[in-house]
């Protein structure tokens, strides 16, 4: 069980961490902090990364409830989802030229929208908690989810905190190939919510 725990954390982490994708938030996050001094800049990344977080937590427990509301099977939630995360991961590997167009918002907000909701928990990651949550067998499973959730946040936070840095040494081209790189894994990670949404609704195709 420890094992089965230990491969569904690391499931978690490294979905939660690939679609809300701290990387692709960089550019944002500088243009609209570029008159704020250090300590605000700081303040605004760790608020955009606890917002998320509470996003993210609140949609991983009331996923169910939200699906008996409306009727909505789990199985058809996850073709669902594994329909936007694929598109979400087309628009990172081959993003419109107008993809940063538009965010507008005042400095004692940014941390909200966009920074936090949708850059960081948009459907895309909304999505991918919740079905991450329908697989958790037991409390251990769903601690590990919320551990996943925390550590991917703080990663978020972390980037933001020293993006100059990291745009500094990573250069526009390092950062977009890694933004690519992730866009693969949300592909990927896109596919296989679709199958295992097929294989349970159509057991024969197992």
């Amino acid at each position: 069980m420890n094992e089965e725990i230990y491969a569904y954390f690391a499931t978690c982490l490294i979905s939660v961490l690939a679609i809300t994708n701290p990387l692709s938030t960089i550019g944002v996050y500088l243009s609209l902090t570029k008159n704020e001094k250090p300590e605000e800049k700081a303040k605004i990344a760790f608020r955009a990364a606890l917002v998320a977080f509470c996003v993210l937590i609140f949609f991983s427990l009331t996923g169910f409830f939200i699906f008996q509301i409306y009727g909505i099977t789990i199985d058809s939630f996850r073709i669902a989802g594994g329909a936007i995360l694929m598109v979400i991961g087309m628009r990172m590997l081959f993003p419109p030229k107008s993809e940063q167009s538009g965010l507008q918002a005042s400095p004692a907000q940014v941390y909200v929208v966009p920074l936090a909701i949708p850059m960081t928990s948009g459907p895309g990651a909304i999505t991918t908690t919740v079905v991450l949550a329908s697989q958790a067998k037991n409390l251990w499973f769903e601690i590990a989810l919320w551990a996943a959730i925390f550590i991917a946040c703080a990663i978020n936070f972390l980037v933001l905190k020293f993006s100059a840095t990291i745009e500094r040494k990573l250069g526009q081209e390092g950062i977009s190939a890694l933004v690519k790189i992730m866009g693969l894994l949300v592909c990927s990670i896109a596919v296989q919510f679709i199958i295992n949404g097929l294989k349970a609704a159509f057991p024969t195709l197992g």
